[in-house]
This record gives structure tokens, sequence and C-alpha cells, in this order.
């Protein structure tokens, strides 16, 4: 068994060094807080190699371990240990950097857009490199600015299908709110579904739907409640299912419309509905959330909100009236459309999209045709988001 290397993957989910032995005493703690499982600080001497008396954990313990470290069972975590990696390129002192920058005390009652895009930037560097990504997960998770301006404002769509979803799950042992864990279930339940694996589609969606009193939480998990159950019908033919939640995605934006008194705010909860219904291809449904949008919400950006929404909304509405009939309108959107201007997280969700409209766009099989496909086939095996491919 390779102690050091489940001392140090314990390590960076725990968030600091484990130099003595009297610390298992602590670490057994936050272990039981986050995942509900006892492991003894004596086993965790022996696992961590502070006593060598020739004892070997049991399968439970290594189990607990590896759920507390982000897999799903040892084999995943053992899998990992044998995969050799590159050294991790970051030093200590952009480790400390990030981590101080997180640190910083902030006031609940004011959104400071300039903190909100410096913390884009961070989260981009983190994001960028999985190595480092790896060594803050521990500390991320558990801090509450960075569990809100990391995990929450800036989730990685793109990378749903490919690693990130391990860390996703250290957030969600740290934060049991019902909004964490509403918001982290959805994400599970969208790379399940951008994957094709409908069997976790259904494990994550009964869930979802098991999470009560979600009335007052923000609108992007609710939206994403209703678009993973619309999906998931969708997948399996219920199509009194689609109905019904298409019927109760219509009473919360009705709901939304009493409660929010000023318009002056981009339309969070439309922007999911729109991409919901366009997966299905009822575009019908669609325009109806972007006709709403458009009359009663802010319909451009004057620096309010992180760059790439507005981008990616527009790029969503080509898509739906092109499907419509409204060919040329679509082009005019999409030529006006910066696709370098898509936030980053969810940077190649979007330009799969594009390329699929683009593809459409093009006539018999010309040579931009065979790029765009080729471009579009890269972008499937890169994300492994099987469920887009053409």
């Amino acid at each position: 068994m390779q102690n050091d290397g489940i001392k140090k993957l314990v390590e960076t989910r725990y968030g600091k060094n484990i130099a003595f032995s009297n610390e298992c005493e602590e670490l057994s703690m936050h272990i039981k807080k986050s995942i509900q499982a006892i492991i003894s600080p004596q086993t965790l001497r022996r696992l961590l190699g502070f006593i060598d008396d020739g004892v070997l954990p049991s399968k439970r313990t290594l189990h607990y371990i590896s759920i507390y470290c982000g897999f799903q069972n040892y084999q995943e975590l053992a899998k990992k240990l044998s995969n050799k990696t590159e050294e991790n390129v970051s030093g200590k002192d952009e480790i400390s950097l990030i981590k101080q920058f997180y640190n910083i005390e902030l006031s609940d009652n004011i959104i400071d857009i300039n903190y909100h895009r410096a913390c884009s930037n961070i989260a981009k560097i983190i994001l960028k490199n999985p190595k480092l990504f790896e060594e803050l997960a521990g500390y991320l998770s558990k801090n509450p600015v960075s569990q809100i301006y990391f995990f929450e404002r800036f989730p990685f769509i793109s990378s749903l299908c490919n690693g990130y979803v391990i860390h996703l799950k250290k957030y969600l042992q740290e934060k049991k709110t019902v909004e964490a864990k509403l918001f982290a279930n959805c994400l599970f339940f969208l790379g399940a579904y951008l994957s094709g694996n409908l069997k976790d589609q259904k494990k994550y969606l009964d869930i979802i739907n098991a999470i009560q009193n979600i009335d007052k939480i923000h609108p992007f998990p609710i939206a994403r409640k209703i678009m993973s159950n619309v999906l998931y019908a969708y997948e399996i033919k219920d199509t009194e299912s689609i109905k019904h939640w298409t019927k109760i995605a219509f009473e919360q934006e009705h709901k939304y419309q009493t409660e929010w008194k000023s318009r002056n705010i981009f339309p969070f909860y439309h922007y999911l509905m729109v991409d919901c219904f366009n997966l299905i291809s009822d575009y019908e449904t669609s325009m109806k959330f972007i006709k709403i949008a458009e009359l009663d919400y802010k319909s451009y950006n004057d620096g309010s909100i992180e760059i790439g929404y507005y981008e990616s909304f527009d790029l969503m509405k080509a898509i739906c009236i092109f499907h419509l009939g409204q060919k040329n309108d679509a082009k005019r959107i999409l030529n006006r459309t910066d696709s370098n201007a898509l936030q980053f997280t969810f940077y190649e969700y979007h330009l799969i999209h594009r390329l699929k409209l683009e593809i459409k766009m093009c006539s018999g099989n010309s040579i931009k045709k065979q790029k765009l496909q080729k471009a579009l086939a890269d972008l499937i095996i890169k994300t492994g988001f099987t469920k887009l491919a053409l």
C-alpha cells in the first residue's frame, strides 16, 4: 500500500499538512463531520505512517478514506495513486497567496463586482492547473469565502466529466446547507446527463427531488432542479413529466416576477430555462422564456455581471430562433457574438453548441463544414460530453 501517496491525498483534502501524530485527533473529528464516518485517531496514525506495527488498515477504513478524499471507492483512489503524474508546478508562495486572498473578510450586504472579477481571475488560474487545484481543493472546500467565490460563483461546467466532480464532492462534504446540496447534486446530474450515464442521472435526481425547503434560495439551483427533471423525463420519454415540469417552470417564473420589484438584473433563471428546453429541442418553450427575459430584465451588460453570460444567452437565442425558422436572424446574432468572450467555466460547453449551430448553417460538404465537424469532435473527446455529439 502506498502510505505516502495516501497521506498526501489526505493532507490536500484536509487543507494542511499533518506533521505530528496528535493532529490525527482533529483529523478524525473532521472526517466524522465531513462524511459521517468514524476512523479512530489510532487507525489514522497507522494509515499516515506515525505508527508502524504491521497492522494493515481494514477495507472499511480504506473505503472511508477514499470517500473523504472525493473518490467513489478505494479502487478509484488506488488507480489515482498508480498513475504517474507530473510534479506540482506551483510553488508554496503561489498557494499561500491564493489562500490569503480567500481569507479576506467580506460583508454579507455588499456585492463587490471588482472582488468578484478578481475571484474570477484566481479561479481561472486554479482551474487551468489541475495539480494546483488538487493542492488547494481541501482548503477551498473548507474556507467560507472560497466556498462561495470559487465553487458557487464559478462552477466548472466544462469539466463536469473530467475530474472537477471529485473536488465538488469535497465542497459538499464541508458545506451542508440546503442550497449547497441542491447546487452540487444538480451539477452531478448535469455531468451524468452530458456523459450519457442514465443510471447516475436517476441516482442524483432522486437526491435532488428529496431536498426540501428550497423556496428562498437563488434562482440558479431552482432552475437546475427543474432542468434536471425535464432532461431526465426526456431521456426516458416521459411526456407527462415533461409537461408537469414545464408547467412548474412557468409557475416559478411568475413567482419571481411577483417577488423581484426591480428588473435591473440579469435573467439568471431564464438563462438556464432556455438552455434546458433547447437541449430537448422544445424551441417554442425556449422562445417564451427569451421573450420574458427581453421584456422584463436587463438585456445588456453594464459591468455589473461577469462577462460571458449575455454572450452565451445570445448564443442560446440564436440556436432557438434558427430552429424556429428565423435562420437569417440567427446568423446575425451569431456574427455579433464573440466566442472568446464566453465565460471560461462554461466556455467549451457553449462552444460545442455554437459549433453545432454553425455546422447546421453550412450547406453541402464544404471545407468549412469539415473543419467545424473536426473541431466539434475534438471538443466532445476533450470534455466527455458525448450527449452533445451530432
